[in-house]
């Protein structure tokens, strides 16, 4: 954006897909208007902008979620991915692995884009006790993320990407809303 004045920030292109029924169009709404929507579904596909005055950026948000049909309109000029998986159920990785592999190669998506894994639904079961023991002790989330990142990781192209990150998030409690914002904002992930 051209102009000196320091209110107009850097826009930055995010599309958020991911597979079916994670919740990308939830974790838009949550990174957004800071609430919780439950089955947002197919809706009008709408930009939803998150201006960071810190960043000094505005996110252009496009909540694509696993419209695969969507993916070759939008990737192309995408400036950040966020691709969502479903952590509430065991990780089915030969169809992560298609749905990754057609999200960064098929859908003609830049290659020096960065690219953030989300775990969503990490509190699906909160009457679970061992569940929420497990992540309360990051036992599973850590066993969860090392599964996503490593499928993720052994995708065909995966090596033009120039790097990703695997957060464990929830749409439902806002948790890790703040550090996914914080990393898609990052021209770079930091491990």
């Amino acid at each position: 954006m051209g102009g000196s004045q320091s209110s107009e920030f850097q826009k930055l292109k995010v599309v958020v897909a991911g597979m079916p029924r994670a919740g990308a169009k939830s974790l838009v709404e949550r990174m957004t208007k800071g609430v919780f929507v439950e089955n947002a579904g197919p809706a009008a596909l709408d930009s939803h902008l998150l201006t960071r005055k810190f960043e000094q950026l505005t996110l252009q948000l496009l909540p694509v979620g696993s419209q695969q049909g969507l993916w070759q309109d939008h990737f192309s000029t995408a400036e950040r991915l966020v691709f969502v998986v479903d952590g509430s159920e065991p990780i089915d990785e030969a169809a992560f692995r298609s749905a990754f592999e057609k999200a960064i190669g098929e859908s003609r998506l830049p290659e020096a884009v960065p690219v953030v894994l989300l775990i969503n639904k990490v509190d699906a079961d909160p009457d679970d006790d061992k569940k929420a023991d497990a992540f309360a002790n990051a036992s599973l989330g850590a066993e969860v993320q090392a599964k996503v990142s490593a499928t993720a990781a052994s995708c065909a192209r995966a090596g033009t990407m120039v790097q990703f990150k695997a957060i464990m998030v929830s749409a439902k409690t806002g948790y890790h809303i703040d550090e996914t914002i914080r990393v898609v904002c990052g021209s770079t992930l930091v491990f």
